[in-house]
């Protein structure tokens, strides 16, 4: 992999990974939205290499997609699970609702948000299309994507986000809250939000849950979330970033 984030690796061996979670502590306190953001992640100017940029993948819609198609535009990019118990309803609602807030901006250089899976196995266009209509109404600058294994595998290895399939815990099985079929793996991984600006360049990186409304994360999804999701959601930690930071880093590539 590129990179590691050193905190990540020790939080994630001191603390273990269970689901898609990024094994981040809890607290009580609601994370201020007028924290500076930029002390919250880690500001970059790096170069995302043609050979990223060039990968094609799958848009829910069933459109052909890549990065380098996006050219001209700001790119926030999320790595997602839509069959995640964890934290990847509270990222995907922190998301949906900074795109539904950039959604006014001219579309010739809007910010494009995209959620790429982690899961490519499962996530098929049918169950991202779900997932996202789950966000009712999606914003249109919004975009849920798949691929095949190795490009998906290709893309987050480069940017460095952690992944380890594992089989399900012993017990009654979580079922596909699309589908009702019965889990039989899960896939845990690092939870980031990568910000490219314009020309490409990979600019700044979020790490760890976010700060979400409970409201914003859809109800069947809330519904699907077990413990640790329905504490990471209504007891964030106190670093946890926010829309209002993801914007103010939004505005700075700008």
């Amino acid at each position: 992999m590129r990179r590691w984030s050193a905190t990540l690796v020790l939080v994630l061996a001191l603390a273990g990974v269970t689901g898609c979670s990024s094994g981040s502590s809890h607290s009580r306190a609601t994370p201020s939205s007028s924290a500076s953001w930029d002390r919250i992640g880690t500001p970059l100017n790096s170069a995302v290499p043609a050979a990223i940029r060039d990968l094609t993948f799958t848009s829910s819609s069933g459109a052909r997609v890549s990065l380098a198609a996006l050219s001209g535009h700001v790119v926030v990019l999320s790595d997602v699970m839509t069959l995640c118990q964890e934290t990847c309803p509270i990222d995907t609602a922190t998301v949906v609702q900074t795109a539904r807030a950039e959604a006014h901006r001219d579309s010739r250089n809007s910010p494009v948000f995209i959620s790429l899976t982690v899961d490519p196995g499962r996530d098929t266009t049918t169950q991202l299309r779900a997932y996202r209509n789950l966000f009712a109404p999606p914003p249109a600058n919004w975009q849920a994507w798949t691929g095949s294994a190795r490009n998906v595998n290709t893309l987050w290895n480069y940017f460095g986000v952690w992944r380890q399939r594992v089989k399900e815990d012993p017990g009654p099985a979580p079922r596909n809250w699309r589908t009702g079929v019965p889990l039989t793996y899960d896939v845990q991984h690092s939870d980031e939000v990568f910000f490219l600006d314009a020309a490409g360049h990979e600019r700044f990186v979020l790490e760890g849950a976010p700060y979400a409304p409970t409201g914003t994360v859809p109800k069947a999804l809330r519904k699907f979330m077990d413990s640790s999701g329905i504490s990471s959601l209504e007891h964030p930690a106190s670093t946890a970033w926010t829309q209002a930071q993801a914007e103010a880093v939004i505005k700075s590539l700008q």
